[in-house]
């Protein structure tokens, strides 16, 4: 079984053999349209700067069949880029594949969901499942009430909460941090490395597209000597002159000080109160020079770097709980990670306070959650209801049911037309935390778990 993470910023391919689970290839999600060939990966990365106009670097989140404002005589839309790419990465090894797993990064819309399924499934090796990208991240480890997972792609930041639920971590909301990206970060990095080379040596890196792309080709080896040193020599040729200037971590930092605030607020932003911050970031992420300090400022937040990979490995030991039917391929939410407190026996484990929904909020209107059953519908039966608009499309007669049990609230689905929280279908109960969405039927109507607080910051009961 392969596994196939899609992460722009370096797209990452593994294989389950027996019970070992290996990194195949790593590559970054970029490609350059030559006429009489398409280059993606490492064969592009060299030749970005170089033909500029013939580049492209965000085909795999702009996914769709819109034409190309620069097409080749091969490639017409960002999804015959994408198919470039993944042809590339999956045609070594499809001959004994028997499915890939795709771990995907929030923030897709269902049409380029059913788009990337197929151009996966066109290379000729099937899709056997498909998973929340930072939920199989932290999936390899046992889990928390609460994770942040941060990792950046290319062109953006993306923060993910995940919550403990029931017997299992699912994937509760995230944020997308634009031009936070990796892409901007080299280039501020760049323009300090230009800068500083025009102080100290009258050069500038960027006055043409060859040095430019030798000084991107340097940038990671750079950035990796910082991780254990405070300083380092930069050298570029300069025709036959070579040319050298020394430059600290600290500059680096400083450089980098409006994204690294940008993705700190985004952190801290998503805390719940009450609860320390569990971040789990990518190796992207960690390998950044300072920005693992700056996460240490918050306060009660533990910080734990994930390995190369985390996603694609992630997928491929919860391969059984995300592997579905060609007919019933849906993107997993939920896994089956085990308590960091060593707690799974039981069936519906209490949810913590600071996540719990005390209230749905419907058009406005907020009712409250109890033990007592609360049913929804366009006609529910008589007792505790939320009553729904009778033409709502996709709306059952008695949708579903809203109740708090063992110190966790529960949907229960009784619908002909289907429950989703959070777009994943409810399968007889689910559990429900704050800032889940509730979705009933098709397109149907969609309602949010809110929780209410008293004046001293508790919950409402």
């Amino acid at each position: 079984m392969l596994s196939l993470e899609l992460i722009d910023a370096g797209l990452t391919l593994a294989q389950q053999r027996d019970e070992a689970a290996t990194v195949l290839t790593v590559a970054p999600g970029v490609a350059v349209l030559e006429e009489g060939a398409t280059l993606t990966g490492d064969a592009a990365a060299p030749k970005l700067r170089l033909q500029p106009l013939l580049a492209q670097t965000n085909f795999w989140r702009g996914l769709s069949t819109e034409p190309l404002v620069r097409p080749s005589r091969l490639v017409r839309t960002t999804a015959d880029t994408a198919f470039a790419q993944a042809s590339a990465l999956l045609d070594p090894y499809k001959s004994d594949a028997d499915g890939v797993l795709l771990a995907v990064p929030a923030g897709y819309s269902r049409e380029q969901l059913g788009l990337l399924l197929g151009v996966i499934n066109e290379t000729g090796v099937r899709v056997a499942g498909v998973v929340d990208a930072a939920l199989a991240a932290c999936s390899l480890e046992a889990a928390p009430a609460r994770i942040l997972h941060l990792d950046l792609e290319l062109h953006q930041a993306l923060l993910t909460a995940l919550d403990y639920a029931g017997n299992g971590l699912k994937r509760n909301r995230y944020e997308i941090a634009p031009r936070r990206g990796l892409s901007a970060l080299q280039q501020t990095w760049m323009q300090m490395i230009a800068e500083a080379f025009v102080r100290n040596t009258r050069f500038d890196p960027l006055h043409d597209a060859a040095s430019e792309q030798r000084l991107l080709n340097q940038l990671p080896q750079w950035l990796d000597q910082l991780i254990d040193s405070e300083s380092i020599t930069l050298a570029l040729q300069f025709g036959d002159r070579p040319l050298e200037i020394e430059l600290t971590r600290a500059q680096f930092v400083t450089a980098a000080e409006p994204h690294y605030a940008e993705l700190v607020k985004l952190v801290q932003d998503a805390r719940v109160a009450g609860l320390p911050i569990e971040l789990r970031v990518s190796h992207r992420v960690a390998a950044l020079p300072g920005l693992l300090d700056r996460f240490a400022t918050l306060r009660d937040c533990s910080v734990q770097s994930l390995p190369q990979g985390a996603a694609a490995l992630g997928a491929l030991l919860h391969r059984q709980a995300i592997q579905r039917a060609p007919e019933s391929l849906a993107l997993v939410y939920q896994l089956p990670v085990a308590r960091a407190e060593g707690n799974t026996t039981v069936e519906y484990e209490s949810t913590p306070p600071q996540l719990r929904p005390t209230h749905v909020l419907f058009q406005g209107r907020a009712w409250r959650i109890s033990d007592a059953p609360l049913a929804i519908g366009w006609s529910p039966p008589p007792g505790r209801s939320l009553v729904l608009p009778s033409a709502a499309p996709g709306v059952s007669r008695a949708h579903c049911l809203l109740v708090r049990r063992n110190g966790s609230v529960l949907v229960e689905d009784r619908s002909t037309y289907g429950s989703y929280v959070n777009e994943e279908r409810v399968v007889g109960q689910s559990i429900l935390t704050v800032g889940d969405k509730l979705r009933l039927g098709t397109p149907g109507v969609t309602l949010d778990m809110i929780q209410l607080v008293q004046d001293d910051g508790a919950p409402q009961d």
